[in-house]
């Protein structure tokens, strides 16, 4: 398989604001056409499925025909670490993912794990389209193997509970919380008194159903989709985390482009990025009111005990992924 058919598979880090500004040179009707693969995990409509079609539309408009990209979602292309290992072979060249699902191969993905980063979103958008955004970006280029072409996300993460709303760390001692296999997120956890219990995403919804756990932590659209607000209809808005969610590229795609090309995906890009963003936050707005009036009920929480609480986990696991110095500006601006 020549890699014309088989895709582009490699990224190229991009700052948003640098892509904005990017004038891709009009490809020869003589060029080769480019047929590449993007994947995401969630159905057709959601957020990073439709900053993806923008980002196909626009790619192949501004290449004049020359890139063509198909999207494959519902994880069919296999779950996201496959997605990213995927990237990194060349096997995939563009994917929507929670970057943590590359931490078993490059422990710096799970930094925008670390909760409590962001003070609020505008805080989450000019860290991401700024210095900080493109020296993280460098980092897992080198890393990983994976470029970043854009910034995706920004819903906030909230805890559900089962039985009764969560209205102070007080609440959260002894509480069997539902968490994705991460060692990251397991040690936060514990440090607000939490019980961490590792269940798969598709079987959450019967884990808090029986009882297996008294809650979980996600956002809003995500619980909207998968109807966990049905056996958890109490949602703290514990803002804990504000998602970060890469376009990535495969390097081995990116730079086998020419380079009127690559300016192309870059441009393409950061279109996309501003538009997923937009449709993210609205979606996330949409789904808060839907799940109000299906009778789910939102509480708020003092926030301070909880960030004095994980501080030192968050200290300790930057240090870890040498990006201390990463950390440090981030609480710092």
């Amino acid at each position: 398989m020549t890699i014309l058919t088989k895709h582009f598979a490699k990224v190229t880090i991009l700052s948003v604001a640098i892509a904005a500004t990017a004038t891709p040179a009009v490809a020869q009707d003589s060029d080769p056409v480019y047929n590449l693969k993007a994947s995401h995990y969630f159905k057709p409509g959601h957020p990073w499925d439709m900053g993806l079609t923008r980002f196909a539309e626009r790619a192949n408009e501004l290449s004049n025909g020359k890139i063509n990209v198909e999207i494959y979602s519902n994880g069919v292309l296999g779950n996201e670490t496959d997605m990213l290992q995927n990237l990194r072979e060349g096997i995939l060249d563009f994917a929507v993912t929670d970057p943590s699902a590359g931490s078993t191969f490059t422990k710096e993905l799970d930094f925008f794990a670390l909760p409590f980063l962001f003070e609020d979103y505008q805080h989450w958008q000019e860290t991401l389209d700024g210095d900080i955004g493109s020296r993280y970006a460098e980092v897992i280029s080198e890393k990983a193997d994976l470029k970043i072409l854009g910034y995706w996300g920004g819903a906030s993460r909230n805890v559900l509970a089962t039985d009764e709303p969560i209205k102070s760390i007080e609440g959260l001692e002894g509480f069997k919380i539902r968490l994705v296999q991460s060692p990251l997120k397991v040690d936060v956890w514990k440090s607000v008194g939490t019980i961490p219990t590792p269940i798969s995403y598709l079987e959450t919804y019967s884990a808090l159903q029986s009882g297996t756990v008294d809650g979980m932590e996600n956002e809003s659209v995500a619980v909207l989709d998968m109807k966990f607000y049905e056996p958890a209809p109490y949602i703290t808005r514990t803002e804990h985390e504000y998602t970060v969610r890469p376009l990535f590229m495969s390097n081995q795609t990116y730079n086998e482009l020419p380079e009127q090309l690559q300016n192309v995906v870059m441009q393409a890009a950061a279109e996309a990025t501003e538009y997923e963003r937009q449709v993210e936050k609205s979606a996330s707005q949409d789904a808060e009111e839907q799940m109000k009036e299906l009778g789910v009920e939102f509480y708020s929480i003092d926030m301070q005990p909880l960030r004095e609480a994980t501080a030192p986990v968050l200290v300790e696991y930057a240090d870890t992924m040498g990006l201390s110095d990463l950390y440090d500006d981030i609480k710092s601006n």
